[in-house]
């Protein structure tokens, strides 16, 4: 399969939301929501196929010293497989040199990130969450 990575900030919300939806990880992504997101990340990396088509997608944010954190990591599924997972996640290792990467495994992606040479910590961490209220007026 051939396709192209870029940091170009090229992708918009609708091309997400169908990636997120063929993953399953929901639908309702709206263009303002998507917007805060992808402006709040000083990194976002994608993969579109020669037709032009998108295929993957990684934000990530670092302290450039401590800690680099993954938001999403998604991978068309007709794509999974070929190689675009790891050139993404590649991306962000090449853009924050020696920093530690940590991301949120979710179901089956814990055998990728293994195979990419990640590893769960020594001492077992636990992710905690809590979705802070609108503000008036703001959805969230």
């Amino acid at each position: 399969m051939n396709y192209k990575i870029s940091n170009e900030r090229t992708v918009t919300w609708q091309e997400f939301g169908h990636l997120m939806a063929l993953v399953g990880w929901g639908s309702g992504y709206d263009e303002a929501s998507f917007e805060r997101s992808h402006r709040a990340y000083p990194l976002v990396v994608h993969a579109r196929a020669d037709s032009g088509a998108l295929l993957g997608y990684v934000s990530a944010f670092s302290d450039g010293a401590f800690t680099t954190m993954l938001g999403e990591l998604v991978v068309h599924p007709d794509a999974q497989g070929s190689g675009i997972g790891r050139a993404l996640l590649s991306a962000v290792e090449a853009e924050f040199p020696g920093v530690p990467v940590y991301v949120k495994a979710l179901g089956n992606a814990k055998r990728f990130f293994e195979a990419c040479g990640y590893r769960s910590p020594s001492e077992e961490m636990t992710v905690l969450f809590k979705k802070a209220r609108p503000r008036s007026g703001q959805a969230l």
